[in-house]
């Protein structure tokens, strides 16, 4: 019983701490911005290798340009288990990296404990968790270019292979979707 007394109040203070980042985000306090590093180029030459990038407006710009879907994640990346294991077991992988490169622009909208982030970023992802209704970590959204929230996901089980056939339905979809009048 006592086990069981640990595990749900960690679980509870990650929950609450994760309310005080947001709850800051909100406020706006300053610090370094968040990035995503890419380490191994797509394997397609023909594709440029896909960057997290952490401003809305230039994801918007991208995938407006490119004609994209974004992947927006919304993660504790430094607190929040299920988004670590996300990144580690899917964003990470060359399987994930080489379909994004030909598929969605991808931002990452951060709201992190320990990790340094400016001030701007911080407002940029809180006014976004509060207008897509973010209720939990890991939230990704398949937006159009315009905000239109065409699918969502989050942590599933399966490693890459699962999360890119589950992604590549959402795009399929809106594609589809987008093509009819």
């Amino acid at each position: 019983m006592r086990t069981r007394f640990i595990l749900t109040a960690a679980c509870a203070g990650m929950f609450l701490s994760g309310w005080a980042v947001l709850t800051a985000a909100q406020q706006g306090a300053t610090d370094a911005p968040a990035s995503r590093p890419n380490s191994k180029p797509a394997s397609s030459p023909a594709e440029a290798p896909a960057k997290w990038l952490t401003s809305h407006a230039k994801a918007s710009e991208q995938a407006k340009a490119s004609n994209r879907l974004i992947l927006a994640d919304f993660t504790g990346s430094d607190w929040c288990i299920w988004c670590k294991r996300l990144k580690a077991e899917v964003f990470d992988t060359q399987e994930f990296k080489d379909w994004a490169a030909k598929n969605v622009v991808l931002l990452e909208l951060d709201f992190p404990q320990q990790k340094p982030q400016d001030t701007a970023t911080k407002k940029q992802n809180a006014k976004l968790a509060k207008e897509y209704n973010i209720r939990g970590y890991p939230t990704v959204l398949f937006l159009k270019s315009d905000g239109e929230v065409v699918g969502q996901s989050g942590y599933m089980k399966g490693g890459p292979k699962a999360w890119v056939a589950n992604a590549q339905k959402i795009v399929d979809k809106a594609v589809n979707r987008s093509d009819k009048p």
